[in-house]
């Protein structure tokens, strides 16, 4: 068995094995576990942008990842120096994600103002309540220390014996 194709793949049945047969059952593994290349398809100052790019990919059915997204909410005044966060795509996918995203700006993804009518029922409720407010007042009245059960100042931990 050849050492070297062993380390470099983890099995003797390498596909780079001449010794072995062609039809190697881990074949199929070894290509699926192969590194792919992704592309910058876009960039985004904002992280926060960036991940809502990435959903929108992601809900279209393209893998994507957002590169620099951490470095760019930590130190949030290097985003210009470090080109923002980078929305990542495969090669493959890239020229469907530049489309979608490219759709997202242009508002074939937005939100008319007529489909969701404003309903006047709808109002946040009241928050203010006759328990709400006597919970404030034992808060308030429980947490005051009472005067009369302070210690007097010849009161010692240690006495005399």
């Amino acid at each position: 068995m050849d050492r070297r194709v062993r380390r470099e793949t983890g099995h003797a049945c390498s596909p780079r094995n001449p010794r072995t047969s062609v039809a190697c059952p881990h074949a199929r593994s070894i290509r699926a576990t192969a590194p792919r290349m992704f592309t910058t398809v876009a960039s985004y100052l904002d992280p926060i942008e960036a991940q809502i790019a990435r959903g929108l990919l992601l809900s279209e059915g393209i893998e994507a990842h957002v590169g620099d997204e951490h470095l760019a909410l930590a130190n949030w005044e290097w985003r210009l120096a470090i080109g923002g966060a980078r929305l990542r795509v495969a090669d493959a996918d890239a020229v469907r994600a530049r489309a979608i995203l490219r759709a997202m700006e242009e508002g074939a993804y937005a939100i008319d103002d007529e489909a969701a009518p404003l309903d006047a029922a709808l109002r946040a409720p009241d928050r203010e309540s006759v328990s709400s407010r006597l919970a404030w007042l034992a808060l308030v009245l429980l947490s005051v220390p009472l005067p009369w059960r302070r210690r007097q100042p010849d009161d010692s931990a240690v006495r005399d014996a």
